[in-house]
């Protein structure tokens, strides 16, 4: 029962990572992949149809945390105010932009400052919870981001757009080999070192895989390296432990709901993909 609860936060917490990642990293980058207004609107038109499917996985996730991990979800709010903070300010301020962002460009100011609290907010808490250095975790976090919009964009912006799209991509790929192997290694005394070394080497390779790659390859290989972080958190000072969870009696109830949860999660991202293939088919 623990390991089944634990491992679907991990699977909700590593989806929206790899998927709302792109969201966030689009943001950051579109003002320089377009050089007019044309062109920057149509790189956020390739991204806002799935911001709310994107979300989702967040949203799932919180629900699971309050009602398996009590303690857990107790300890994270009360210890870690200021990223909490920034993370619910910046999603606000992004939604908000993603939705009204086409009425005036003035939006740009709250989108990509939006975008960045996020990943901010993301990097200082990871932080917090490994004992790794905060700079190496948001430098991490913002260049992972950033190197998943633009593969993003690079996949499905035609023409310079898009070749410009692809150069931001790797001129972003260093740094994140940089900065992110380094911060799961030095996730404090990691309670699973191995997890920590599989992590960062799974990541090295995902990134080279990104450089040599391109289109949804490369896209592929970006997404599952934002999500890899993930279990080098959880497993960092046992994070997420059987002790963190709501009783037997809890979770048996929960049972039902997650079951029917996940399937809705998934299907909703599926059809969020399959109308926007159709709508460019």
């Amino acid at each position: 029962m623990e390991s089944f609860w634990i491992v679907l936060l991990g699977l909700l917490a590593a989806g929206y990572f790899a998927l709302a990642g792109f969201d966030y990293g689009t943001a950051l980058l579109f003002r320089f992949v377009g050089r007019d207004e044309r062109e920057r609107g149509r790189a956020l038109g390739a991204m806002t149809p799935f911001v709310l499917g994107d979300e989702v996985w967040l949203v799932a996730a919180v629900g699971v945390l309050f009602g398996a991990f009590p303690r857990l979800e107790g300890e994270l709010l009360s210890g870690h105010h200021g990223a909490f903070v920034t993370i619910v300010t910046g999603l606000v301020a992004f939604t908000a932009a993603v939705q009204l962002r086409g009425a005036a460009p003035v939006w740009d100011v709250p989108l990509v400052g939006g975008a960045l609290a996020v990943a901010v907010g993301w990097g200082v808490l990871a932080a917090d919870v490994t004992g790794a250095p905060a700079p190496l975790w948001i430098v991490g976090v913002v260049g992972l981001f950033s190197l998943h919009g633009g593969t993003f964009l690079a996949w499905r912006l035609p023409g310079r757009a898009g070749v410009r799209a692809r150069a931001l991509a790797r001129s972003l790929v260093l740094p994140c080999l940089l900065f992110v192997p380094a911060a799961v290694l030095l996730a404090g005394p990691v309670a699973r070192p191995e997890v920590g070394v599989g992590v960062a080497v799974a990541v090295v390779v995902l990134l080279l895989g990104a450089w040599v790659t391109s289109g949804r390859v490369a896209f592929c290989c970006t997404a599952i390296a934002c999500a890899l972080p993930v279990p080098a958190v959880f497993a960092a000072q046992d994070v997420v432990t059987a002790e963190t969870m709501a009783g037997t009696g809890t979770l048996a109830v929960l049972v039902p709901a997650a079951v029917v949860v996940l399937p809705l999660v998934l299907l909703f991202q599926w059809a969020t993909w399959w109308m926007v293939r159709v709508r460019h088919a």
